[in-house]
């Protein structure tokens, strides 16, 4: 009797320390690549990931930074951080783009605010040199995935995926860099173009021109398309970023706002859009464009040309879902993480 209550006591001790692995492998993993400190709809989408990423609804594997900036990398890391997540692996884009002086971006300000002589808000590290190149961290972590398990969601230049295409095989994994993406990666959720008629080069894509046209048209995997007409349909209010947020005298989100432009005022969903369908593409707050192939001209205008066979696509909203992605978007973000409830 005693050896079959020990049995099955062992029985339980095992599937108890298996349970959390086998949660976390059932967790829509993502990699988030942002061009964090240009326009504030990054920490939004930042944030949205994170409570996915907390209430154990996707595992956001690392974080990516696109702008070349000495901000940039240390604002992720210090959002994880006062979020309860300081060990998620950060990588910096090596001689890339940066359009925005760093002493006027919202991310420098933010990590720059004092009280009584010391920072509010303090990265895990403190200067850009101490995170990795992302391009090498895209082939560690790409490499100790299960094949088509990762979905990026790539809100801003396109500079470390185009990178990481050209790679060849090293220590992580004799596969070149398109194959990796090809094998690890099942589809992009890019922030990027603007496919009207007439429509002005968008930012994300005229900051690294040859990067996007390269991923764009090369990509190994499909591409879902957010495009800029879609984000300004639907604009996350600034009365809620100041009200709904003030459970707490220190928010790094409201922060960010009031640096970036004087508060309240609203801000169209451009990379929130592209984390939220990441995270909930059978949700229906999206509806899906036919497929096709999109172009990009010298000065970074792009064309979406309909082709059945064609590796790209691009979200559309209803007036409905307008509002319903409007209204979820603000629900989730309001919320506290779990170390301040």
């Amino acid at each position: 009797m005693k050896s079959t209550k020990l049995l099955a006591l062992v029985a339980l001790l095992c599937l108890w320390n298996t349970w959390p692995a086998n949660m976390q492998a059932s967790r829509q993993r993502i990699i988030y690549d942002t061009d964090m400190g240009n326009d504030v709809d990054d920490v939004v989408a930042l944030d949205l990931l994170l409570k996915y990423h907390e209430a154990g609804k996707a595992n956001l594997l690392a974080i990516m930074g696109s702008r070349d900036a000495v901000s940039c990398c240390p604002f992720i890391d210090m959002y994880d951080k006062w979020f309860g997540y300081p060990n998620i692996p950060i990588g910096m884009v090596i001689n890339g783009a940066n359009p925005t002086p760093d002493k006027d971006a919202y991310s420098t300000k933010t990590l720059a605010i004092e009280k009584n002589g010391k920072k509010v808000f303090l990265p895990k590290k403190q200067h850009p040199l101490d995170y990795p190149n992302a391009v090498d961290l895209y082939r560690k972590i790409l490499s100790h995935v299960p094949d088509k398990s990762v979905v990026i969601v790539a809100v801003g230049f396109s500079s470390n995926l185009a990178r990481l295409m050209e790679t060849d095989g090293d220590e992580y994994s004799p596969l070149n860099g398109t194959e990796l993406l090809k094998r690890k990666v099942s589809y992009i959720s890019i922030m990027a173009g603007n496919f009207l008629p007439d429509a002005k080069p968008e930012y994300n894509v005229w900051n690294d021109v040859m990067a996007a046209r390269k991923l764009y048209t090369q990509s190994p995997v499909p591409l879902i398309f957010s495009t800029f007409d879609l984000g300004k349909k639907i604009l996350y209010p600034g009365k809620c970023i100041q009200d709904n947020l003030n459970w707490t005298a220190d928010h790094p989100l409201r922060s960010a706002y009031c640096f970036y432009k004087k508060m309240p005022y609203d801000r169209p969903c451009w990379d929130p859009t592209s984390a939220l369908y990441a995270l909930e593409p059978q949700s229906g707050f999206f509806g899906l464009s036919e497929k096709g192939d999109v172009s990009v001209d010298d000065k970074g205008g792009t064309t979406f040309t309909p082709n059945p066979k064609g590796n790209c696509q691009y979200l559309t909203v209803t007036p409905e879902q307008q509002q319903k992605v409007k209204d979820y978007l603000v629900k989730i973000v309001s919320q506290k993480p779990k170390r301040f409830q």
